[in-house]
């Protein structure tokens, strides 16, 4: 196992703990906090070892005695920060700084001493008695009360913490399960689009190397000529396939399934593969490009152009190019697949017909 899914499997695990942990309510927050701050540190999510930092060791304050800024802008993302109101009526910020170590020790020690306050035992005589006697039980009442809500509000406070510990795990788990599936998905249809890929002309190989290299380079000036690259590879084999699914079209035009008419001239490249797609998946299996799904590709296909076309009007980011990348890797993949499968099924026929 690599170092990668070690630490994957370590994360996934951590999570599950925190969890069901609080589902069954069978781990102490501070055991959860631990936990996350584990989290944090194996998925190496810098933001969240900082807040969970804060948590475990305090909230850092500044020369004057107020929480740091930084800080405090973690704290009300993460709950802690209520409004509370003044003698004038108005309202204005506040943050509980208390860690849940703290709370949880809190809570235990005013629990354990609401059982103390007790009126049991006492007894009193003479003309006093039922004097002292009731001084007694206003005390013990006026104590028990202001435990109670003391332990009601620490209990709140821990509380919020505890939902955000639990909300951390469950989205930690997510981002976890999720991105590993996602990945041993694109690398099965890596590994089966490469094979379409490398049966493209030399030519069309050599710009997608190009590109590969402009992208390892890291100059944010050459984002523009991922974009530029693209647009020519994406040119390059729509030419390619429709010279290939049309060898003799006559004129310049194409009459769609649904009656459109479409021009197809040279310069028009999304348009002969929208004719291209239409022509294999009439030749294709039943199951592999139907109704919407051709529309949903044929629209990828205009918002692949309008990203490209941004490269030569724009400064264009490290984003937009690797976003363009990978649509067009897609998109084409998906097209050279069809045309695969739409060729394995006229080779079928005509062996048949043999």
């Amino acid at each position: 196992m690599s170092d990668f899914s070690d630490k994957r499997q370590q994360a996934l695990e951590a999570c599950e703990k925190v969890i069901n942990g609080i589902e069954d309510e069978n781990i102490s927050v501070l055991s959860a906090l631990l936990q996350c701050r584990k989290i944090a540190r194996l998925v190496g999510d810098l933001e969240g070892q900082e807040w969970l930092g804060y948590e475990f060791g305090g909230y850092p304050r500044d020369e004057k005695g107020f929480i740091a800024a930084e800080a405090w802008k973690k704290a009300k993302e993460h709950g802690r920060v209520f409004k509370e109101e003044k003698t004038t009526g108005s309202y204005s910020d506040s943050m509980f700084p208390e860690l849940c170590a703290e709370l949880e020790t809190t809570i235990k020690s005013m629990q354990a001493a609401l059982n103390n306050y007790t009126t049991q035992g006492f007894s009193a005589g003479g003309q006093y008695a039922a004097i002292a006697t009731g001084n007694l039980t206003l005390a013990v009442s006026k104590q028990t009360n202001n435990l109670l809500l003391n332990i009601k509000a620490s209990e709140k406070r821990l509380s919020i913490l505890k939902s955000q510990y639990y909300d951390y795990a469950v989205k930690w788990q997510i981002e976890l399960t999720f991105g590993h599936l996602t990945k041993a998905i694109f690398d099965s249809y890596q590994e089966k689009i490469d094979q379409y890929y490398s049966l493209l002309p030399k030519a069309i190989l050599q710009k997608m190397s190009t590109i590969e290299n402009m992208m390892q380079d890291g100059n944010p000036e050459k984002y523009a000529h991922v974009l530029t690259t693209c647009r020519r590879l994406w040119s390059e084999i729509a030419n390619q396939l429709f010279s290939e699914v049309f060898p003799n079209h006559p004129g310049d035009t194409y009459e769609t399934l649904s009656g459109r008419t479409i021009v197809i001239s040279e310069g028009h490249d999304n348009n002969r593969l929208s004719a291209v797609i239409e022509k294999l998946q009439s030749k294709a299996a039943k199951n592999t490009l139907v109704g919407s799904e051709i529309l949903y590709l044929v629209d990828w296909l205009e918002q692949i152009n309008d990203i490209q076309n941004a490269g030569v009007h724009s400064d264009v980011t490290e984003e937009q190019a690797e976003r363009c990348i990978i649509h067009t890797y897609i998109a084409l993949g998906d097209i050279l697949s069809l045309k695969a499968e739409a060729d394995q099924m006229t080779s079928s026929e005509e062996v048949q017909q043999s």
